[in-house]
C-alpha cells in the first residue's frame, strides 16, 4: 500500500514499504508535482516496452514488470506493470487536486 501526502512545503510525497518503496521514491523525484509528466508516463507505458531516464531513476518497461534503477546509487527493483500503472494513475489524481 502507498500513502500520498503533502509535506510542510506543500511538496507531494509518497510513502511505501517493501518493493513499493522504490516506486514511491520514483514518483517523488521523477514525476514530482507534474500531472502532465504522469500522463505522458502512462502513455509511454501503453507502448509495452521501452526505457525512460529521469532525474534520479531510469525505468524499463518489460512485458509484465517495470524495472526501476537508481541513477546515482545502487538501488534497483521491479514492480508488476499493473501495480505501477495504478500507482501512477493515483499519483496523477493526487497531484491534480
Amino acid at each position: 500500500m502507498m500513502k500520498f501526502y503533502r509535506d510542510d512545503d506543500n511538496a507531494p510525497r509518497a510513502q511505501a514499504e517493501g518493493e513499493l518503496a522504490l516506486l514511491a521514491a520514483y514518483l517523488e523525484s521523477d514525476v514530482q508535482d507534474d500531472k502532465e509528466a504522469g500522463i505522458e508516463l502512462l502513455q509511454f507505458l501503453e507502448r509495452k516496452k521501452g526505457e525512460r531516464v529521469g532525474n534520479a531513476y531510469s525505468i524499463r518497461f518489460e512485458e509484465k514488470e517495470v524495472i526501476i534503477e537508481e541513477l546515482h546509487g545502487d538501488q534497483s527493483g521491479s514492480v508488476n506493470r499493473n501495480i505501477f500503472f495504478q500507482a501512477v494513475e493515483a499519483w496523477i489524481v493526487f497531484v491534480g487536486d
